[in-house]
């Protein structure tokens, strides 16, 4: 038993004497006016009438007023423990050699490009690198320059020229999204859409103009200097003949001595000519 009485008596005994233990927040509607408060005085009176109330409970109970505190209970002295610190590990040198996918094949690349393609006449295509994002991918002025490069290597172009047109990587959504689109996806589905739309195979002639073009049509591992000049095609009587994208040829006119070397080749090289178009602007 301790010398506290319940909170219930406390309520109980500040009811009898009329002590409001409570005031409300706000003013309630249709309510009375409340009475006036000396606060100081009025804690000084709930703190007596606390005390003596607390000796009442004890004296109804046959305590004494005053209980002998017990002396507290030591505490066990506590055990020091010995903190230790684990050794610093050598941190792993981080290998320096490029990242390698599994089963030795490179790495997935993420190779963003746009290429153009058209068929100047039955025997030729074209294909060329233009910015992967932008406007007026393909102007005039790129056509006015084909022309120029075509008449050069006596070829002859069809007026009104079809176009098409392959962006890469393909997207995100769907199950594009979860094929692979590393480099070696990109040739295989730049090579199937030259053959479904243009007959890759069946042309003699191959233009490509730009690293992307060359690359993703030959081979994605070798470099554009390797891969620039005239070289075999896909068969005996094709030829792929590469040199810089129409876009450099016009930034930098200097460019058209070293694409006139590379192109050069199929004038010692060359079945007959195909017969112009009777179609004239």
């Amino acid at each position: 038993m301790t010398g506290r009485i319940t909170e219930q008596s406390r309520q109980d005994y500040l009811d009898a004497m009329g002590i409001q233990t409570w005031f409300p927040r706000t003013v309630l509607p249709n309510a009375l006016a409340h009475r006036d408060f000396d606060f100081p005085e009025a804690v000084t009176e709930l703190e007596e009438v606390q005390e003596l109330t607390a000796r009442e409970a004890m004296l109804a109970l046959g305590l004494p007023e005053h209980l002998e505190q017990p002396e507290p209970v030591p505490e066990p002295p506590v055990r020091p423990t010995l903190v230790t610190t684990p050794a610093k590990q050598p941190e792993k040198q981080e290998s320096k050699a490029p990242a390698t996918a599994k089963k030795g094949k490179p790495a997935p690349a993420t190779s963003k490009f746009r290429l153009v393609t058209l068929a100047p006449n039955d025997e030729c295509l074209v294909i060329a690198e233009m910015p992967h994002s932008g406007l007026n991918q393909f102007t005039r002025f790129h056509m006015r320059l084909l022309n120029d490069i075509l008449r050069g290597i006596r070829h002859t172009s069809q007026p009104d020229l079809p176009m098409g047109e392959f962006v890469w990587p393909l997207g995100n959504v769907g199950l594009i999204g979860q094929m692979d689109q590393d480099d070696h996806a990109a040739t295989d589905a730049v090579c199937a859409y030259l053959s479904n739309q243009f007959g890759l195979a069946r042309r003699k002639l191959v233009l490509l103009f730009g690293p992307a073009a060359a690359r993703f049509v030959i081979e994605p591992e070798r470099s554009f200097e390797e891969l620039r000049g005239v070289q075999p095609g896909m068969h005996a009587e094709q030829r792929f003949a590469v040199s810089h994208g129409l876009n450099e040829l016009m930034k930098l006119p200097t460019l058209k001595a070293e694409a006139w070397k590379d192109l050069k080749p199929l004038l010692t090289d060359q079945s007959p000519l195909p017969k112009p178009s009777t179609e004239e602007n």
